[in-house]
């Protein structure tokens, strides 16, 4: 293996690691603001959805209907 090889598979391994990096702390991000709005939180970013966005009754009352 060459020395520019070896650079540019260390290139490819770290620009793949951060990909899933930052896929993985989109996830992560999403998920505790789905929690913090279905407990009537603000976002991890400071904004309150707004009454047409989802609201802590969007979670809760999902299978009403079919118990009726």
């Amino acid at each position: 293996m060459t020395f520019w090889t070896a650079i540019a598979l260390i290139a490819i391994v770290a620009i793949g690691t951060e990909f899933v990096l930052r896929i993985v702390k989109m996830g992560t991000r999403y998920s505790e603001n789905i929690e913090r709005i279905k407990h009537g939180y603000p976002t991890t970013d400071g904004t309150v959805p707004r009454s047409g966005e989802l609201r802590h009754d969007d979670f809760t009352n999902i299978n009403t209907d079919r118990l009726q």
